[in-house]
C-alpha cells in the first residue's frame, strides 16, 4: 500500500498536475504515434513495382550480395538492412526485394517477415453487395483476384461501382484495407496520402 500523505495540499497538487499532464498529452496521441510507426514499418508497394526473391551469397565490406536466378547479382547496403531491423544476416538467407519498372531497388526485407501494403489500380468486376466479405478485382494489367475486405472499409467498397477506375490498398494478408474511386487526380491524391503515412517518396 502507498503511504498516505500527511499534507493534503501536496496530494491535491499532485492530482492537479496529473490532470494537466493528461490534458496536454492524451492517450490518443500515444496510440496514434504507435499506429503511425506500424504504417512506416510496413511500407508501400506502388502499382508499377514487383517483388523478386534472391539468396544472400555473402556479406562483405558493408554490402550484401544477393543472387537472383539468371540476373546479375544485386548489392544491398548492410547499414540499410540494420535500419530495417534485419539481424543475423547469413549466406543462404532468402531476401524479398521490391523493384521498380525501371529495375531500381526500392526496398527489401528478409523473406517470411511481415510484408508491404500494396497499392493496386484497377476496378471491381462486380459490385460488393451488403454483407459480402470478398471483392473480385481486376488490375489495370488484366490480372484478376479475389480479396477479403476489411470490416472497416466494407461500406467504402459497397459504394464503388463495378467497372469504374479505382485504387485499392491491400495488406500482406491479402485483405483490402482501404480504397477509393474517381478520376486520375483523385487516385493519385489517395496514393500520395498512403505513401506519406508510410514515409514513402513518390517519384
Amino acid at each position: 500500500m502507498f503511504a498516505q500523505s500527511k499534507n493534503p495540499r501536496i496530494l491535491v497538487s499532485l492530482l492537479i498536475l496529473g490532470a494537466l499532464v493528461f490534458s496536454f498529452f492524451p492517450l490518443s496521441v500515444v496510440w496514434a504515434g504507435s499506429d503511425q510507426n506500424a504504417l512506416m514499418r510496413r511500407g508501400l508497394m506502388l502499382p508499377n513495382e514487383f517483388i523478386v526473391i534472391g539468396t544472400i551469397q555473402h556479406v562483405k565490406s558493408g554490402l550484401i550480395q544477393v543472387n537472383i536466378d539468371n540476373l546479375d547479382p544485386l548489392f544491398l547496403s548492410l547499414q540499410a538492412a540494420a535500419d530495417k531491423g534485419m539481424t543475423s544476416i547469413q549466406a543462404g538467407d532468402k531476401v524479398e526485394i521490391i523493384v521498380s519498372d525501371q529495375n531500381q531497388v526500392i526496398d527489401f526485407r528478409k523473406a517470411g517477415t511481415p510484408g508491404w501494403d500494396k497499392a493496386v489500380k484497377g476496378h471491381l468486376l462486380q459490385p460488393l453487395l451488403r454483407g459480402q466479405k470478398w471483392a473480385v478485382l481486376e488490375t489495370e494489367k488484366g490480372d484478376k483476384g479475389t480479396y477479403e475486405v476489411n470490416e472497416t472499409v466494407r461500406h467504402t467498397l459497397e459504394n464503388i461501382p463495378a467497372g469504374v477506375p479505382a485504387i485499392f490498398l491491400i495488406n500482406n494478408e491479402h485483405r483490402v484495407i482501404d480504397a477509393t474511386f474517381g478520376e486520375e487526380g483523385t487516385l493519385l491524391d489517395t496514393l500520395a496520402k498512403w505513401a506519406k503515412e508510410r514515409q514513402r517518396t513518390l517519384q
